[in-house]
Order: C-alpha cells, then structure tokens, then sequence
C-alpha cells in the first residue's frame, strides 16, 4: 500500500534581511504573504522518496547538502532520494551569495534547520494515500518573452506594445500536470507542474508570489487549508508578460490575478483525474558535470569598453532585464562587470549535480533539472520520455542559471549573457536532454 507523509513549515525571513531576484539587493520591509517549505513523501514497501519545495528563487548545492546532513544525523537514511526545488519566487530571501551580495547566515542556519523539521514531520505522517493525476495543456498567462525584433536580434522583454517586435523566438509549452493525494477520503495535497516565471511583483515585500496566491485560492475553493506544492516545469524563457497589452503586469495585483487564474484551472480539472495506482517506486540518481562557459580575452576587453564608456551611472530603482532592454546604462555596466568576473572566478571550470528521477511504475516521473532550462528541453524531454506522465522539474538539486539552446547564444537577449554562478556552456541543453532520457530508461 502507497503511504504519503506531508508537512509545511514558514520559511519568512525576518525584516531587513534582503530579496534576490534582480540585479540589486533589496532590503525587505514587511511581508504580503508567508513563505513556505512543502513537503510530500512518498513511501512503498521499502522505498521511501519525494519533493520538497521551497518558496524560494533557487537553491545551492551547498544548502541542499547541509540539509541532507542534519537528515542524516536524525538518522533518515532516504535523503539521497528526494527532489528539492524552488518555486523561483523574486521575493525571497538570498540563499546563496549572489552577485556580490552575501547571503545572511543567521538565515541560511534557520533555512536548514527549518527544512529538516518539515521532513522530519513528514515522516512521522505516513498514512495510506491514493494518488489521482491528470492536466490540461491550456497555459493562458505563460508566453515566450524572447522575441525576434525588426533588427534581426532577439530581446528579452521588449517592453508592451513595442511596435519593433517581430514575433516571438519561440513556443510555449502550455502542458499543466495536476496530481490529488486523497487521505482519509479528502484530498489532503496537490502538486502541480506548471511552465511559468515567478516574478510579477517587484519592490521590495516578501511574497510566495502566483504559486502561493494560487494554494490559497485552491484552499477557498476546496474549503480546508490543502497544501499545494507548486513544481516550476522549463520556464527559463517564459513569463507572464503580455506585450500585446498596455497594463501594469507588475504588481502583487497581478500575481493574485494570476494566482487565481491558475487555482481555476487546476480546481476545474479535479473532477477529471484519472487514479493512478502505484505497484513500484523507483529512483534514479545521476550524476553529471555541467561546464561553465569559455570567456576570451577579446569578450573582456569589450566588457572594459563599455565600462569606462558609461562611467558611474546611477540606477533608478530595481536594476531588471526591462532596464536592459531599455539600453539602461546601471545594467548594461553591471553585465559587463559581471563578464569580468566570471572570466577570474568561472571560465572553464566546472560543477557537479545530482539528476534524481522518481518513476511511479511505468506511468509517472519527476525529474530535476538544476537551472532555468529553457521551454523547448522540456518539451524535447517529454515527447521522448517513455512515462505517460513527466514532469519536469526545475531549479532543482541546485543552481547552474539559464540554459538556453546552443542556436540561441547568438541571437541576443540577457538569458546568453554570463554571470558568475550561472551561465553554463553553451551545449549544456543538449547535456541535460540526453541525460535525462537515460536516466528514465
């Protein structure tokens, strides 16, 4: 019998502690909504697996492995078989250092031990459980924000109503995969897999952003406090951003906006779900090395170009891809030194990362991806999976940053640029597809 133990612990930061997301560290002074950590493990005869989802931007290799670490000495033996994620929230706290800022260490001590406590809990909840799962491909409030411009380039979010766009540079995979944990005869979770950014708010107040707007929605429609992980699918070129449209698209207004267009959507289709018996659990843990980029000299010597052509310019508020785009002299200096930087503490080096796949006999699986891999990987990784169901998962077992297709590297947008941490090589899409369809043989 399939047995599923669930937990949720507040993961909010304390007041003043900053927010990652952009390009500039904000303070934080309050709060809209808490921040979580979700937990559902599942456990069949004697393998015992599951996701644990952050209310997060990202997770480091290093927070993961203090976490396993603290598992362990509580004597939990399993944690080399869990996914951990982000839900990729701009409002949330730094959890690793990042673009020179560092990340509070009062923080990452309480992330750790708030984390173990939420798994801990989960174990000690084992209860039968029956699993329903389904989805829709119907994704209104996700487009492709890369778009081809009258000048032959491509530029990430050219603004609303830009009359210089062409087209979009490509899909959207608008697949949303839904799953109901029913205990007791009640659903008591549901874990979704959606294909979209989490940045729609801006300035400087906690927030779980759509994903925690859309659990309390599904909550009111339900009538008890469900919990619902949110599992971020490959979103690395996909937001919420409507250029056809001349509206305020940032704004907490509008993460509540699409919050509930999603809870809709998922709440719509419970009647919908087909059972999904559960005979075997598998896991499968890859490990795989992901290069970092080659910078040449030449790439620095225009980086110190651009610097000492824009000098000390001043950024107005929030440094963000919009201001990029806008040719905003504060982010094309900050890229630049950013080059640099990369160039001394990255080039031609290399990471290492778990892919854990967790396969539900021959029907469901859920596999990491650790960075923002762009829609099309994982459109390819679902049209060769061999699993009637797969999801997914990004931002996932740590963080490599953007992984766009190698055609992509030469047509423009800010996804290409490299910053230190992120920016694997060039034919890191190509890496994860092939290693991920293995690991699902």
């Amino acid at each position: 019998m399939l047995q599923v133990g669930l937990s949720r612990e507040s993961i909010t930061p304390d007041k003043g502690i900053p927010l990652v997301g952009y390009f500039n560290p904000r303070p934080n002074t309050g709060v809209l909504d808490e921040l979580y950590v979700r937990v559902a493990l599942f456990k069949k005869d004697k393998v015992i697996t599951g996701l644990v989802a952050f209310d997060l931007c990202f997770l480091s290799t290093a927070i993961i492995e203090g976490i396993k670490t603290g598992l362990r000495k509580a004597g939990l033996d399993f944690v080399d078989n869990l996914i951990f994620s982000a839900t990729h929230t701009h409002t949330g706290p730094y959890v690793d250092d990042f673009f020179g800022v560092k990340a509070d260490e009062g923080y990452l001590e309480y992330l750790r031990k708030k984390a173990v406590s939420a798994i801990k809990l989960a174990h000690a909840d084992f209860a039968p459980a029956e699993l329903s799962i389904g989805g829709v491909n119907n994704n209104p409030l996700a487009f492709n924000r890369r778009y081809w411009m009258k000048n032959g380039k491509v530029l990430t979010n050219p603004g609303s109503l830009n009359p210089d766009i062409v087209r979009p540079e490509g899909p959207v995979d608008t697949g949303i995969g839904i799953i109901t944990i029913k205990q007791a005869g009640q659903i008591s979770a549901i874990i979704v897999n959606i294909v979209n950014h989490t940045d729609t708010i801006g300035g400087n107040l906690v927030s779980a952003d759509w994903p925690g707007r859309m659990e309390k929605e599904i909550q009111n429609f339900i009538g008890n406090e469900v919990s619902v992980l949110t599992l971020i699918g490959c979103s690395g070129n996909i937001n919420h951003f409507d250029v056809s449209k001349k509206t305020d698209q940032t704004s907490y207004t509008e993460a509540c906006r699409i919050g509930k267009g999603y809870a809709e959507i998922v709440y719509g289709e419970l009647n919908k779900l087909e059972r999904l018996p559960v005979e075997k659990i598998e896991v499968s843990v890859r490990n795989i090395t992901i290069p970092f980029r080659t910078i040449t000299d030449e790439e620095v010597r225009k980086a110190e170009t651009t610097i000492a052509m824009i000098g000390n310019a001043v950024s107005q508020g929030d440094m963000t891809s919009e201001g990029l785009a806008e040719g905003a002299g504060s982010v094309a200096k900050f890229f630049a030194e950013q080059l640099i930087a990369y160039k001394k503490n990255c080039s031609g080096k290399s990471r290492k990362f778990n892919l854990v796949s967790i396969k539900f006999d021959g029907r469901l699986v859920f596999t990491s991806i650790p960075g923002e891999a762009f829609t099309e990987i994982g459109l390819e990784i679902k049209k060769r999976s061999p699993f009637k169901y797969t999801w997914p998962v990004t931002l996932a077992m740590g963080e490599c940053g953007y992984i766009p297709l190698p055609e992509c590297f030469n047509r423009g947008g800010y996804e290409i640029l490299p910053v230190e941490g992120g920016a694997p090589r060039e034919d890191t899409a190509e890496l994860l597809i092939k290693e991920t369809l293995s690991s699902l043989k």
